[in-house]
């Protein structure tokens, strides 16, 4: 059961203790109602359980969780997330093309940095998949069953190809 999962108790904690110290200036409440859901919505979508997705996410957080779960950073699976067995998948899937770019359209061996050596604005551009405005929406969210992590990342090559 998700509730007994340490995920689970790690952000309730951090919930009592804003709540207690801030009072009521967020929806705590609703913020854990759409964690709980977005875990079971991975769990559904892909086999594995929700306590585990949960757990996952919470080891990889590093900041306030009111931040961290957002339908950026987990979007919804049915919203065109990729969704991959193993990193050994996801990078025979890949390949070797590279990635496009959203700010240059190049290509660009990084699917989170920019080396396409594209000029841009008077110099190489260096756009990042991970920067304030992310992949300007043209980018691939990836999630990878083995890891449980979503990640959005400039669009590889041999995705535009299977579009």
């Amino acid at each position: 059961m998700i509730t007994e999962s340490e995920g689970y108790k790690r952000i309730r904690s951090g919930i009592d203790r804003n709540a207690t110290k801030w009072g009521n200036g967020h929806d705590y409440e609703g913020k854990l109602a759409w964690i709980v859901e977005r875990a079971q919505h991975y769990a559904d979508m892909t086999g594995l359980d929700a306590s585990d997705i949960l757990n996952a996410w919470e080891k990889q957080r590093d900041y306030w969780y009111m931040n961290f779960y957002q339908d950026a950073k987990q979007p919804r699976i049915d919203a065109g997330v990729r969704v991959f067995e193993t990193q050994e998948a996801l990078r025979e899937a890949v390949g070797t093309a590279g990635f496009r770019c959203p700010a240059c359209s190049g290509v660009s061996k990084s699917p989170y940095a920019c080396d396409s050596g594209i000029v841009r604005d008077g110099k190489p551009c260096d756009w990042k998949s991970y920067g304030l405005f992310g992949t300007l929406g043209k980018g691939c969210s990836i999630f990878v069953k083995d890891k449980m992590v979503v990640d959005t990342v400039f669009m590889p090559l041999a995705f535009e190809v299977a579009s």
